[in-house]
């Protein structure tokens, strides 16, 4: 910890509210909370011989941390049976990238770094211990380490072990590597089951349907019958769904619902957080009550609700800097004041007038958040696309409403309420709680 670190002044050795994705590691499995039925859904989908599991779900609904924690499960799972099965989560994250040389230089890069990682658990298991000495090599190599600092590829032959090209994707293709770590994971998982599971998130990151489609054509034609490798596809916003195509059904599963968490799971994960980071006289700035109206408010988003919780523990440790917090009920109090000023911060800001925020509410209540463009007239009873387009952009630069491209249509557009703009609905409705959370 820190020497400044503001949770030592609560009493904690670490931050609870922290919105980092939980990885795939014993210490973060155990603070997975309310997704006991998905956990094992996932663990299925993922260790199934069958064409590649994909997760749809809310942004902030913790979708990725719940598939990190099933890569996890799986391979302790893996050790404790040693059935000559293994499975690895993969040391690294996998990006989306429309080049498919990038993509593919990227992929066997991170499938290289897992190997080596856990190149001891294979004899464990009755697999074959991989042989990684000239990928090794090449990966310690000071071309490989200048490519990690600039983006580029670096690289020498590894199965000649000597001799390198440019810095380039092209280059990275013609060198051999990739069919060099293919044939180590055949040889190494050969009589065996199992696999490296990739998860490849935030597919909504691709924008437009159109190239989504292409990157999943990439995927499919480039790296997903390589042998040893699980791939697992995530998104949010419908994208999983639009971009698998008819094309594209014989390789990739139906998106598996995650939806965002109940508010008692909600409550639960902040629970294990203060349990595992508090003392025995820590103060949580939010109890875990307090939490779950919070998270209500946010309309369900895990991980915007952790990043405000934060931000009031700042304001709070700045009211009381002798570290003399008040009682539970106190605490709960002065963050709904909080939240009353940062709701009215935010509402001065927008400067909109009654017309614009009587459209605002409609989205709120009627959209549950979410409105297209496309929809302004024949819903929201305007004359034209223009005028609601007018209202949004009020909301947009108070930074309550975000807008983006349709991605479906590039002359339409989606605008989604953010946090901030739930925190203002509600209090302009007096707190009156409702559960409206969508795929936001």
């Amino acid at each position: 910890m820190a020497l400044h670190d503001v949770w030592s002044k609560f009493g904690f050795n670490g931050n609870p509210y922290n919105q980092r994705t939980l990885t795939a590691t014993a210490d973060d499995a155990k603070l997975l909370a309310g997704r006991d039925d998905l956990l094992q859904t996932a663990m299925e989908r993922i260790a199934t011989d069958s064409a590649s599991p994909t997760f749809e779900g809310p942004i902030g609904a913790g979708k990725t941390s719940l598939l990190n924690v099933a890569s996890y499960k799986l391979l302790q799972s893996s050790l404790e049976a040693k059935a000559k099965e293994l499975w690895l989560p993969a040391s690294g994250t996998i990006q989306i990238r429309l080049d498919g040389d990038e993509f593919e230089a990227e992929v066997y890069r991170i499938i290289l770094k897992t190997l080596i990682d856990h190149a001891d658990k294979f004899e464990s298991v009755g697999l074959n211990a991989p042989d990684l000495g000239a990928l090794e090599h090449w990966l310690t190599k000071p071309e490989y380490k200048s490519w990690q600092a600039g983006g580029g590829v670096a690289f020498a032959n590894a199965s000649a072990g000597a001799g390198h090209e440019p810095n380039t994707s092209e280059g990275f293709a013609k060198s051999g590597l990739p069919a060099a770590i293919r044939q180590v994971l055949m040889d190494a998982y050969a009589g065996g089951e199992g696999g490296v599971v990739c998860i490849l998130d935030n597919l909504e990151l691709a924008g437009k349907v159109g190239d989504a489609t292409r990157m999943l054509d990439v995927l499919r034609d480039r790296v997903l019958g390589t042998p040893g490798i699980r791939w697992v596809l995530c998104g949010s916003r419908g994208i999983v769904s639009r971009a698998r195509t008819q094309r594209l059904s014989g390789s990739f599963m139906p998106p598996t619902r995650i939806p965002a968490l109940t508010e008692d799971a909600a409550v639960e994960a902040v629970k294990l957080r203060i349990e595992r980071f508090g003392s025995l006289v820590a103060v949580a700035p939010l109890t875990p009550e307090a939490f779950r109206t919070l998270y209500r408010i946010l309309n369900q988003n895990l991980r915007e609700t952790m990043t405000w919780a934060q931000n009031f523990t700042f304001w709070l440790r700045d009211q009381f800097p002798d570290n003399a917090f008040p009682n539970a009920e106190g605490r709960t109090e002065l963050l709904m004041t909080w939240l009353a000023y940062e709701a009215e911060k935010a509402s001065n800001t927008a400067r909109a007038q009654p017309a614009a925020w009587a459209f605002f509410e409609r989205i709120c209540r009627e959209g549950q958040g979410r409105a297209a463009s496309s929809e302004f007239e024949s819903k929201y009873g305007f004359d034209d696309q223009q005028q609601g387009s007018g209202y949004v952009t009020v909301f947009q630069k108070a930074n309550l409403i975000e807008r983006e491209i349709d991605p479906e249509d590039g002359r339409s557009t989606i605008n989604t309420v953010t946090a901030e703009g739930w925190l203002v609905f509600y209090h302009r409705n007096g707190y009156r709680i409702e559960t409206l959370a969508t795929d936001h």
